[in-house]
Order: C-alpha cells, then structure tokens, then sequence
C-alpha cells in the first residue's frame, strides 16, 4: 500500500535504509526497508539488526497509531528509545514523519482494537 502513493516514494527516492520497530514488552519486531523508494516491511528476527531502532511498550505505539502523539516528540520524551546516528536520522525525519502520516491513515480504516 505505501509503494502505491507517489508522494511517499518520491519522498524516499535515492535512500536505502533499514528502521527496526520494536514493541519491547511483548517481544514483537518489524523491519522497515527503504531501498531508493521502494518500501517493504517484515517481522523481525531476534537479532536482527537495522540502521536505526525504535522501541517502545505497546501502549505507546498504540498511542501513536490513534494519532494521540508523535514518534518524534516521544523520542525527545524518553518514551521511546532510539539508536542509531541521530545526525543521518535528521536527515530522513521528513520523509520518517511523512510515512508516519500515512501508516496512520492506513491503521485508521482498518477497524483495529487496541
């Protein structure tokens, strides 16, 4: 569904890099590939390593996918710990903060409970 929207892999055309999400109380993982604008995205393995990592509790990425808070803002928190180079980070937040936007909107017209 992300390929499908021209905005979002114009925004990530000429990058190629990896996000591992994490939902760190219930040992659930999701990487994110960017690979010049095309976006995948696929269960973790222990393990695994990625360019940047994100983790949280699940409460918090539920906040986030109700759109109650930003990814962002949480990091700056401590709410949600990052690694990786926050300098290159910086770099991508736009387009970061942009995908953000329309995973939301797809989450949004699921129906989920959570």
């Amino acid at each position: 569904m992300l390929n499908s929207d021209k905005d979002l892999t114009n925004a990530f055309n000429g990058i190629n890099t990896t996000i591992l999400v994490e939902c760190s109380d219930r040992s659930s993982a999701y990487v994110i590939g960017v690979s010049d604008g095309k976006i995948t995205s696929k269960e973790a393995v222990p393990g695994e390593k990625a360019e940047f990592r994100f983790s949280a509790p699940y409460e918090e990425w539920a906040r986030i996918l109700k759109d109650e808070s930003k990814i962002q803002g949480e990091v700056v928190r401590g709410r949600i710990k990052f690694k990786g180079s926050m300098p290159k980070m910086l770099l991508y937040l736009s387009r970061v903060v942009k995908m953000e936007g329309k995973i939301i909107q797809m989450v949004k017209g699921m129906d989920l409970k959570y």
